[in-house]
Protein backbone atom coordinates (compact mmCIF):
# COMPACT_ATOMS: atom_id res chain seq x y z
CA UNK A 1 0.00 0.00 0.00
CA UNK A 2 1.53 3.39 -0.84
CA UNK A 3 1.78 6.07 2.05
CA UNK A 4 2.98 9.59 1.91
CA UNK A 5 6.32 9.72 4.22
CA UNK A 6 6.80 12.76 6.67
CA UNK A 7 9.55 13.38 8.21
CA UNK A 8 9.77 16.78 9.86
CA UNK A 9 8.68 19.22 7.61
CA UNK A 10 9.55 17.15 4.79
CA UNK A 11 7.01 15.26 2.79
CA UNK A 12 8.24 12.59 0.58
CA UNK A 13 6.18 11.50 -2.23
CA UNK A 14 4.15 8.50 -2.27
CA UNK A 15 5.78 5.39 -2.36
CA UNK A 16 5.32 2.06 -1.24
CA UNK A 17 9.63 2.01 0.19
CA UNK A 18 12.54 3.26 -0.73
CA UNK A 19 15.84 0.31 -1.56
CA UNK A 20 19.38 0.48 -0.14
CA UNK A 21 22.31 -1.47 -0.31
CA UNK A 22 23.84 -1.93 3.64
CA UNK A 23 26.76 -3.19 5.22
CA UNK A 24 28.37 -3.00 8.62
CA UNK A 25 31.60 -1.79 9.82
CA UNK A 26 32.52 -0.97 13.51
CA UNK A 27 35.58 1.23 13.99
CA UNK A 28 34.79 3.14 18.29
CA UNK A 29 34.43 6.87 16.53
CA UNK A 30 32.32 9.38 17.25
CA UNK A 31 31.68 9.78 13.36
CA UNK A 32 30.66 12.83 11.47
CA UNK A 33 27.34 14.23 13.70
CA UNK A 34 29.97 14.23 16.49
CA UNK A 35 27.93 11.52 18.72
CA UNK A 36 30.70 10.73 20.76
CA UNK A 37 34.12 12.47 22.28
CA UNK A 38 37.93 12.31 21.60
CA UNK A 39 38.18 9.09 23.36
CA UNK A 40 35.63 7.62 20.99
CA UNK A 41 32.08 6.65 20.11
CA UNK A 42 29.41 6.76 22.86
CA UNK A 43 28.84 3.24 23.62
CA UNK A 44 25.13 3.18 22.64
CA UNK A 45 26.32 3.60 19.12
CA UNK A 46 27.04 -0.16 18.91
CA UNK A 47 23.52 -0.61 19.63
CA UNK A 48 20.56 1.71 21.49
CA UNK A 49 18.02 -1.09 22.13
CA UNK A 50 15.58 -2.56 21.27
CA UNK A 51 16.41 -3.70 17.32
CA UNK A 52 17.45 -0.19 16.98
CA UNK A 53 21.04 0.48 15.75
CA UNK A 54 23.11 3.70 13.97
CA UNK A 55 24.37 4.11 10.76
CA UNK A 56 27.03 5.80 8.12
CA UNK A 57 24.49 7.23 5.96
CA UNK A 58 25.18 7.68 2.25
CA UNK A 59 25.71 11.50 0.68
CA UNK A 60 22.07 11.85 -0.24
CA UNK A 61 21.31 10.46 3.11
CA UNK A 62 23.42 12.13 5.48
CA UNK A 63 22.90 15.75 3.88
CA UNK A 64 22.51 16.58 -0.26
CA UNK A 65 24.24 19.82 0.11
CA UNK A 66 27.63 18.09 0.52
CA UNK A 67 28.21 18.93 4.34
CA UNK A 68 30.54 15.96 5.78
CA UNK A 69 30.42 17.47 9.54
CA UNK A 70 26.87 18.14 11.15
CA UNK A 71 24.59 17.18 8.31
CA UNK A 72 21.12 17.57 7.91
CA UNK A 73 20.33 14.10 8.20
CA UNK A 74 22.20 13.50 11.49
CA UNK A 75 19.76 11.88 13.81
CA UNK A 76 17.08 10.84 11.23
CA UNK A 77 16.09 7.77 11.56
CA UNK A 78 14.76 5.03 9.02
CA UNK A 79 13.43 1.59 9.52
CA UNK A 80 15.07 -1.21 7.65
CA UNK A 81 13.54 -4.31 5.84
CA UNK A 82 15.63 -6.94 4.57
CA UNK A 83 14.69 -8.11 1.08
CA UNK A 84 16.74 -10.93 1.66
CA UNK A 85 18.95 -10.67 -1.45
CA UNK A 86 22.57 -9.24 -1.63
CA UNK A 87 23.09 -6.54 -4.42
CA UNK A 88 25.48 -9.04 -6.60
CA UNK A 89 26.06 -12.84 -6.83
CA UNK A 90 29.93 -12.30 -5.64
CA UNK A 91 29.39 -9.33 -2.75
CA UNK A 92 27.64 -10.78 -0.48
CA UNK A 93 25.34 -13.82 0.56
CA UNK A 94 22.15 -11.78 1.85
CA UNK A 95 19.52 -13.26 4.43
CA UNK A 96 16.24 -13.99 5.56
CA UNK A 97 13.45 -11.97 4.37
CA UNK A 98 11.14 -9.94 6.07
CA UNK A 99 13.62 -9.04 9.10
CA UNK A 100 13.28 -5.37 10.12
CA UNK A 101 15.66 -2.94 12.28
CA UNK A 102 15.64 0.85 12.75
CA UNK A 103 18.59 2.78 12.21
CA UNK A 104 19.83 6.19 13.04
CA UNK A 105 22.31 8.17 11.01
CA UNK A 106 25.13 9.37 12.90
CA UNK A 107 28.05 9.53 10.34
CA UNK A 108 29.10 9.79 7.20
CA UNK A 109 30.21 7.01 3.99
CA UNK A 110 31.50 9.01 1.38
CA UNK A 111 31.65 7.80 -2.22
CA UNK A 112 35.45 9.59 -2.22
CA UNK A 113 37.54 5.88 -1.71
CA UNK A 114 33.94 3.93 -1.90
CA UNK A 115 32.05 4.51 -4.82
CA UNK A 116 31.58 0.94 -4.79
CA UNK A 117 28.51 1.03 -2.20
CA UNK A 118 28.44 4.71 -1.24
CA UNK A 119 26.99 7.01 -4.48
CA UNK A 120 27.12 11.02 -4.76
CA UNK A 121 23.92 12.39 -4.98
CA UNK A 122 21.61 11.84 -7.59
CA UNK A 123 24.46 8.84 -8.70
CA UNK A 124 24.05 5.43 -8.08
CA UNK A 125 26.91 3.10 -6.59
CA UNK A 126 28.35 0.18 -8.49
CA UNK A 127 25.03 -1.97 -7.99
CA UNK A 128 22.87 0.36 -9.38
CA UNK A 129 21.15 1.89 -5.92
CA UNK A 130 20.90 5.36 -4.89
CA UNK A 131 21.13 4.97 -1.05
CA UNK A 132 23.41 3.00 1.48
CA UNK A 133 23.09 2.01 4.87
CA UNK A 134 26.62 1.33 6.75
CA UNK A 135 25.54 -0.41 10.06
CA UNK A 136 27.71 -0.11 13.17
CA UNK A 137 27.70 -3.42 14.18
CA UNK A 138 30.45 -5.91 15.57
CA UNK A 139 28.46 -8.90 14.12
CA UNK A 140 25.83 -9.58 11.26
CA UNK A 141 22.10 -8.15 11.81
CA UNK A 142 20.53 -9.63 9.37
CA UNK A 143 22.14 -11.02 6.91
CA UNK A 144 25.68 -10.29 4.87
CA UNK A 145 25.38 -7.14 2.50
CA UNK A 146 21.80 -7.74 1.99
CA UNK A 147 19.18 -5.21 0.19
CA UNK A 148 16.44 -2.99 1.54
CA UNK A 149 13.82 -1.90 1.83
CA UNK A 150 13.75 1.09 3.99
CA UNK A 151 11.26 4.42 4.61
CA UNK A 152 11.72 7.22 7.48
CA UNK A 153 10.45 6.84 10.63
CA UNK A 154 10.07 9.05 14.17
CA UNK A 155 13.12 7.82 15.90
CA UNK A 156 12.19 5.64 19.19
CA UNK A 157 12.01 7.25 22.97
CA UNK A 158 15.47 6.37 23.85
CA UNK A 159 17.23 7.00 20.68
CA UNK A 160 15.71 10.32 20.81
CA UNK A 161 17.31 10.65 24.29
CA UNK A 162 20.45 9.85 22.51
CA UNK A 163 21.07 11.65 19.84
CA UNK A 164 20.32 14.40 22.31
CA UNK A 165 24.09 14.00 23.47
CA UNK A 166 25.69 14.38 20.35
CA UNK A 167 28.11 17.36 19.31
CA UNK A 168 26.16 18.07 16.22
CA UNK A 169 22.56 18.66 17.73
CA UNK A 170 20.76 22.04 16.55
CA UNK A 171 23.85 22.53 14.28
CA UNK A 172 23.30 20.91 11.37
CA UNK A 173 22.98 22.51 7.69
CA UNK A 174 19.70 24.11 6.82
CA UNK A 175 19.76 21.92 3.78
CA UNK A 176 15.90 19.65 4.21
CA UNK A 177 17.62 16.39 4.21
CA UNK A 178 17.11 13.43 3.22
CA UNK A 179 15.77 14.71 -0.25
CA UNK A 180 14.33 10.71 -1.44
CA UNK A 181 13.23 10.79 -5.12
CA UNK A 182 11.12 7.97 -6.29
CA UNK A 183 14.36 5.80 -7.07
CA UNK A 184 13.69 2.44 -5.72
CA UNK A 185 16.45 0.45 -6.61
CA UNK A 186 15.35 -0.24 -10.63
CA UNK A 187 18.87 0.88 -12.37
CA UNK A 188 20.48 -1.73 -13.71
CA UNK A 189 23.02 -3.49 -11.79
CA UNK A 190 26.50 -2.48 -12.77
CA UNK A 191 25.69 1.07 -13.62
CA UNK A 192 28.54 3.16 -12.31
CA UNK A 193 28.52 6.07 -10.02
CA UNK A 194 29.52 9.42 -11.51
CA UNK A 195 33.30 10.64 -11.22
CA UNK A 196 34.19 12.59 -8.62
CA UNK A 197 37.55 14.99 -7.97
CA UNK A 198 38.83 16.45 -4.90
CA UNK A 199 40.80 19.66 -5.31
CA UNK A 200 42.80 20.32 -1.90
CA UNK A 201 41.67 23.32 -0.41
CA UNK A 202 44.02 26.58 0.02
CA UNK A 203 46.30 26.86 3.15
CA UNK A 204 49.44 25.44 1.14
CA UNK A 205 48.28 21.87 0.14
CA UNK A 206 46.69 21.51 4.02
CA UNK A 207 42.76 20.54 4.62
CA UNK A 208 40.28 22.82 6.53
CA UNK A 209 38.65 22.17 9.77
CA UNK A 210 36.18 19.66 9.25
CA UNK A 211 37.11 18.33 5.71
CA UNK A 212 38.02 14.87 4.83
CA UNK A 213 41.90 14.20 5.10
CA UNK A 214 41.94 10.13 4.47
CA UNK A 215 40.45 7.17 3.89
CA UNK A 216 40.56 4.32 1.81
CA UNK A 217 41.75 5.61 -2.02
CA UNK A 218 42.16 9.42 -0.34
CA UNK A 219 43.81 11.54 -2.66
CA UNK A 220 43.27 14.97 -1.33
CA UNK A 221 45.17 16.81 1.72
CA UNK A 222 46.27 14.47 5.09
CA UNK A 223 47.46 16.81 7.12
CA UNK A 224 45.10 20.08 9.06
CA UNK A 225 44.99 23.82 8.98
CA UNK A 226 45.18 24.63 12.28
CA UNK A 227 43.42 23.87 14.58
CA UNK A 228 42.85 20.75 12.97
CA UNK A 229 44.40 17.11 13.69
CA UNK A 230 43.23 14.59 11.03
CA UNK A 231 41.27 12.17 13.39
CA UNK A 232 39.80 8.46 11.76
CA UNK A 233 36.02 8.13 11.55
CA UNK A 234 35.87 4.82 9.51
CA UNK A 235 38.51 2.86 7.11
CA UNK A 236 36.85 4.91 4.59
CA UNK A 237 37.32 8.67 5.78
CA UNK A 238 38.92 11.01 8.20
CA UNK A 239 38.01 14.14 9.56
CA UNK A 240 40.09 17.32 10.59
CA UNK A 241 38.87 18.05 14.04
CA UNK A 242 39.62 20.47 16.60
Amino acid sequence: MKATLVLGSLIVGAVSAYKATTTRYYDGQEGACGCGSSSGAFPWQLGIGNGVYTAAGSQALFDTAGASWCGAGCGKCYQLTSTGQAPCSSCGTGGAAGQSIIVMVTNLCPNNGNAQWCPVVGGTNQYGYSYHFDIMAQNEIFGDNVVVDFEPIACPGQAASDWGTCLCVGQQETDPTPVLGNDTGSTPPGSSPPATSSSPPSGGGQQTLYGQCGGAGWTGPTTCQAPGTCKVQNQWYSQCLP
